[in-house]
């Protein structure tokens, strides 16, 4: 039988874990967190799922080996119950029941079965599930940072590429403006200024018009706020700017 072959075969001696710093994993646990790398069980080689079933049968001590259809009805049971764990989470979970690390009864009565398998991997699956909680999340990528020209550019684009009908969307207008301000690209009369001012003032009063009475009472005290005028400012002068390039 083939399983004997692979239990005469020696057998690889796992490699001695690490100890480095990952969150609030316990050093007992860090074998669970290593086993959740490799191949699935769904789709593990045929040789490597035995390999594992002679590692297990040797660990647990089971001298009566399954017959060729019971062991085919095994791996059949194994791949499509516990697809998504690794062959080495299911390696790790017999060695951490034989070692007593689970809550969980590890005589099989010479009888490697479906009901024993799920009874050792059930005890598994609730330890790394706690283990997996505690795994910090990658860190983030860091954010690139933007040329000013790339953040104008942004900016412009976000606005000629949409529907370009409302200037209060302008994108990130601050910013954007102060670039163009020290860029020495926007240019002001006093004369533009109060009329800019007059055509913010004038478009608020018809969008409070049409606003419900809820609405219309918030936005009519966000407009007596100077500096939420002066941001509406800026985004219409945007606006202009971005129309001239265009044209």
């Amino acid at each position: 039988m083939e399983i004997q072959k692979i239990l005469t075969q020696p057998q690889q001696v796992a490699k001695e874990w690490k100890d480095y710093p990952i969150g609030l994993i316990a050093k007992e646990d860090l074998p669970i967190v290593e086993a959740f790398n490799g191949e699935k069980l769904a789709v593990v080689d045929v040789h490597n799922l035995k390999s594992t079933l002679a590692y297990i049968f040797t660990l647990i001590g089971l001298t009566r080996l399954p017959e060729k259809m019971e062991l085919d009805i095994i791996e059949d049971y194994i791949r499509t119950t516990y697809p998504h764990f690794t062959i080495n989470e299911f390696r790790i979970a017999f060695k951490m029941a034989v070692q007593g690390r689970f809550e969980c009864n590890t005589d099989h009565f010479e009888k490697f079965s479906p009901k024993y398998i799920s009874q050792i991997m059930n005890a598994y699956k609730a330890k790394a599930n706690e283990v997996r909680k505690n795994i910090p999340p990658p860190p983030e990528p860091p954010v690139p940072q933007l040329t000013d020209d790339e953040i104008v550019e942004f900016t412009k684009n976000d606005w000629l590429n949409g529907k370009r009908q409302d200037f209060n969307r302008v994108f990130n207008a601050d910013k954007v403006f102060a670039i163009l301000l020290k860029q020495k690209k926007l240019k002001f009369t006093p004369e533009e200024i109060l009329y800019t001012i007059k055509v913010v003032r004038e478009d608020n009063l018809q969008r409070m018009n049409k606003m419900h009475p809820m609405d219309a009472k918030k936005f009519s005290k966000d407009i007596k706020n100077e500096d939420f005028i002066e941001t509406q400012c800026k985004k219409l002068a945007l606006v202009k700017y971005f129309e001239n390039l265009s044209n």
